[in-house]
Formats: C-alpha cells, structure tokens, sequence
C-alpha cells in the first residue's frame, strides 16, 4: 500500500552517505535548506516536510508515531537502508521516537534542542489560535496578514517564521499547514515520545542552544538514559532555533560528530 506523499528537498551526489532533516512545529523543509547546501559536497541531504506541514499530505491524524511510521513508509519507498537522522525540535522528537523503533535503519542520531520529556503544550496555543482566527478571506498581501497578526504576536521575527507558512490558493491567502489538526493534536504533540524503557543504542549527538531553555542540565540523566551513547554539544550564542542562528556552529558540530 504506497504511503500518503512526503514532500522532500534533496541535495547532494546520490552516491554519498546520506542525512535525512525533519523540522519543527510549523516549519518545513526550508528550514534545513542552508545547513543542507553546507553539507552537500560530503552528504547526499533529504529534508522532509511532516504530515500537516509544508507540501506533504493532511490528516487529521497527528502523532509522534504516525509521524515516525510516514518516516519508515518514505525510508522504504526510496529504497534508503541506513541513514543520518537528524531532527529538530518537534522533528527531533520523531527522530527520537524513530530510532527507538527501528535501531537497524539507523547510522546515527542527530537531535536539536528538545529532550524526552514532557513540555507544556500552552506555550504554543495562543501562536496556533492566532493563526487560525486570521480571516484570511479578507486579507490581499502578507502585509495585511503580519499587520493583523501583530496585535496577538508581537515578535517580529516570529512572525516573519508563521508567514513563511502562507501561500495562495485560487488566487486568495492560504495556510499551508493543517492548522485545525496541530491545534487538536497540540497536547500530544507536546508529551514525551518516549516511555521508560524506550531506548537507542547508537551514536548520538543533542545539539543544546545556549540560549534556550528547551534543554536544561536537569534534563540530562533522561538524554542519557534513553540514549547512553549521546554526547552533547552547546552552540553558546544560539537559541531554540539552533541550526539557524549558528549555522556555522552547527555544521563543525554536526561534521565533527559525522567522523568521529
């Protein structure tokens, strides 16, 4: 039975090792587009955008699992036995979650700023709600759109994140992620995607931002219990969203990791 389409941006001589991105919530490909161009020259890169995200499929069906299971499905489609993977944030978690479950498709595990545990699914609420009450219909530009959206979101550099997730549709303003299903799915998307005994036994490296508070010392007996051969690296100057505000910080590491 094919797989519901995975949209994937693919860089890189198909002959070389390969690295498999998955981004975070209300991210998509895009994301990883730099960090894949850096890479491209000693990796064959794939950056998916997950259900409900980007160009992929929509359902209303929205788990860390039914995410890791589309990774499987496209992983076999493509005939890709072993990889690189590397995920952020939410995509961190499904990676978490995929190499648990399937240890022999695995090369080694990359993981940015997000640990297994359980984080607060308010924090992103009011972002999702904002989103949704945007009556797109009534709007002609982005413009408008970032103008309407300030009023609930004030960061304007976050905003110029959400607005990367508005394109057209039949000459009007559309969302491109299944904004109804990420709000429905918040609280579980939010949850550890591990359970106790989960665990993966390969190399693996947590790429902490300094300046985040996603990854906490506190969390590293958890890293370290579900995954005893990780190491962790700290990109001081960056935040949550690592892979790009140190983007050099981040592909020494990641080289570094990929060699040793």
């Amino acid at each position: 039975m094919p797989s519901p389409e995975i949209f994937c941006e693919e860089t890189g001589n198909p002959a070389l090792p390969k690295i498999v991105f998955l981004h975070g919530l209300l991210g998509s490909s895009r994301n990883w587009r730099s960090v894949c161009n850096s890479l491209s020259e000693e990796r064959h890169t794939f950056a998916l955008d997950l259900r409900n995200h980007g160009k992929s499929f929509h359902s209303e069906d929205m788990s860390i699992r039914d995410m890791a299971n589309d990774l499987l499905r496209w992983l076999d489609e493509m005939s890709l036995q072993s990889v690189v993977l590397c995920g952020h944030s939410l995509g961190g978690k499904v990676a978490m979650r995929f190499a648990s479950d399937h240890p022999e498709r695995m090369d080694k595990l990359v993981v940015v700023d997000i640990a297994p545990r359980d984080y607060p699914p308010e924090h992103h609420v009011p972002t999702l709600e904002a989103m949704l009450a945007l009556d797109l219909a009534k709007l002609s530009s982005r413009k408008e759109a970032d103008e309407v959206l300030s009023k609930a979101i004030p960061n304007w550099a976050f905003r110029q994140f959400l607005l990367t997730n508005l394109g057209q549709e039949n000459s009007q303003l559309a969302w491109k992620p299944n904004l109804r299903s990420l709000r429905n799915s918040i609280g579980e998307l939010s949850a550890n995607p591990l359970a106790g005994s989960d665990r993966y036994d390969g190399p693996t490296l947590f790429v902490r931002g300094g300046k985040s508070g996603y990854v906490r010392s506190e969390h590293f007996p958890s890293i370290k219990k579900h995954f005893p051969e990780s190491q962790i690296t700290v990109l001081a100057e960056a935040g949550h969203d690592a892979h790009v505000e140190d983007r050099e910080g981040f592909v020494r590491a990641m080289r570094s990791f990929l060699v040793g």
